[in-house]
């Protein structure tokens, strides 16, 4: 069944609003299924990535926490907590907090850069590394591609993330059998010819391994030193007979840039062998990774792609068009302006995050029991708010034991979460409070959606003093305090997703999952 779109603005968070311990200050990414925001708490150093569902009770957020809360590498954004909020709009939308990662998306930071050929496989080792660390939990990401890495210039450690349309042993199943998931770009040339297999009735099952993961990761380096694609691996489509049983599989990217080293060439070619068992583990392709970063020869130093000489306005439409596509750059030609400006903003994150190393070394870090309790206090609040918990939870419990009750509770929060909405909304309503929300102001707030040249606002928002404002079915006394009071109605400010100009979206889940 096909999930209808949500009305826009429908679940974006209103300024200043908490969620669980949590509280949004921007909106940074929003995919099919859910939003992405920056985030802060009293009792968490730093900011973290809040994911919050784009529709009520959908449990792709708890298969992802499960996932999520199997792994353990330093590639790979760590959970830090998990619950249900409910939405002054009405609705229980579960919502997931990772590790915030200040980076940019592979694909990105190489085309401001023009990295070596060492550099690339310093970084497609942390890959691999990431992806040993999910096949060990009997798990597939089933999404790997460049969009879902990102990059922290700060100290060049690559992330793997959007764990979303992520498989685990165990897990139910939520979709077709015949439903091909991720991107079709990086699939290999067994799950596209797994869909040829697939007819009405058929008890074959499509489900990733391994090694497509593997495959995916080549086709990511592929594209990244040669700024292409290999040919789709498609037998029916002439570019992609090499694939064919038989075949010669891919072109070396050598033949299409020969400033790609030697090794890093083979390894690519390695990770999209046409023989599965030929591609080589995540470990395996890490430590082979890591010798080639220190045996590759001084040529391998050297920038991937040529400096480019032409201005834009020489460009032909077809280049124009092209350089959308890589950052701005044409094929395999790099802006060396550009990559002296990323250098030095480079240089100077690594200087910021070494002052504030030095900064913490004189601050008395606080007891571990304290910081382990903090972890699991929202999901504790999160499952007592839909009386899914006990106020008294009785004796110790281990971090183990602590996980799979709050994955049951968080399981049960989403299948009632509506239920216990209604049901809460048939109750008395509490004694009326005095009301602490302020008028709406005259002007838009700092990083508010505007109306549009017309002066209309998305969807069913209203357009007020020059920004985009959302509605909420309540009385003035009931106005919470991030609200505003306008004409005798209580009204949210909606965040503009281009605000933040400056930083890089987080990738969120991709469409469908099992």
């Amino acid at each position: 069944m096909v999930t209808p779109a949500p009305e826009p603005g429908s679940t974006v968070l209103p300024f200043e609003l908490k969620v669980g311990a949590w509280r949004a200050q921007s909106l940074r990414g929003q995919g099919t299924y859910g939003f992405v925001y920056r985030a802060v708490s009293e009792a968490h150093p730093g900011p973290v990535a809040l994911k919050l569902s784009v529709y009520p009770a959908d449990e792709r957020f708890v298969h992802e926490v499960e996932l999520l809360s199997r792994i353990r590498h330093p590639s790979v954004p760590r959970l830090l907590d998990a619950g249900v909020w409910q939405s002054p709009l009405g609705g229980a939308h579960p919502f997931i907090v990772m590790e915030w990662v200040e980076g940019e998306p592979l694909y990105t930071w190489a085309a401001r850069r023009n990295p070596s050929s060492r550099q690339v496989l310093a970084l497609l080792a942390q890959a691999a590394g990431a992806l040993q660390a999910i096949h060990e939990v009997r798990a597939v990401h089933r999404d790997v591609k460049g969009d879902n890495m990102l990059v922290r210039p700060s100290d060049g450690r690559l992330f793997l993330t959007d764990l979303g349309a992520g498989y685990f042993a165990g897990a139910a199943r939520r979709t077709p059998p015949h439903m091909l998931l991720g991107t079709p770009e990086y699939h290999s040339p067994e799950l596209w010819e797994s869909t040829r297999r697939v007819g009405p009735g058929a008890a074959h099952v499509m489900l990733a391994r391994p090694w497509d993961d593997v495959f995916a990761l080549g086709v990511t380096a592929y594209r990244l030193v040669t700024d292409t694609y290999p040919p789709p691996p498609l037998p029916d489509m002439k570019a992609g007979q090499c694939w064919r049983p038989g075949g010669p599989g891919a072109p070396p990217p050598r033949q299409l840039n020969p400033r790609v080293d030697a090794q890093l060439d083979a390894l690519i070619l390695r990770m999209l062998s046409m023989k599965p068992e030929e591609r080589g583990s995540g470990l395996e392709l890490k430590e082979a990774m890591e010798r080639g970063v220190t045996q590759a020869p001084l040529s391998a130093e050297g920038a991937l792609f040529e400096w480019e000489t032409l201005k834009s306005s020489q460009w032909t439409e077809q280049e124009v068009a092209e350089a959308r596509f890589l950052g701005g750059n044409r094929p395999r030609l790099r802006n060396q302006k550009r990559a002296l400006e990323a250098g030095q903003q480079d240089a100077a994150q690594r200087a910021e995050v070494s002052r504030q190393q030095v900064q913490a070394r004189t601050e008395a870090p606080a007891p571990a029991s304290r910081m382990r309790s903090r972890r699991w206090l929202p999901w504790l609040a999160a499952a007592m708010a839909l009386g899914l918990w006990p106020e008294q939870t009785g004796s110790m419990r281990t971090g183990d034991q602590l996980t799979a009750e709050v994955l049951e509770a968080q399981r049960r929060a989403v299948s009632v979460g509506d239920t216990a909405q209604k049901e809460a909304g048939a109750q008395a309503k509490p004694p009326a409070k005095k009301p602490v929300a302020q008028p709406l102001p005259k002007e838009p707030r700092p990083g508010q959606l505007r109306p549009n040249a017309k002066g209309r606002c998305p969807g069913k928002m209203l357009a007020i003093n020059g920004g985009c404002w959302t509605k909420l079915d309540v009385t003035p006394e009931y106005c919470p305090e991030y609200a505003f009071l306008h004409q005798g109605g209580c009204y949210v400010a909606i965040p503009d997703p281009d605000s933040d100009s400056d930083s890089e979206r987080v990738p969120t889940s991709a469409p469908g999952g099992q």
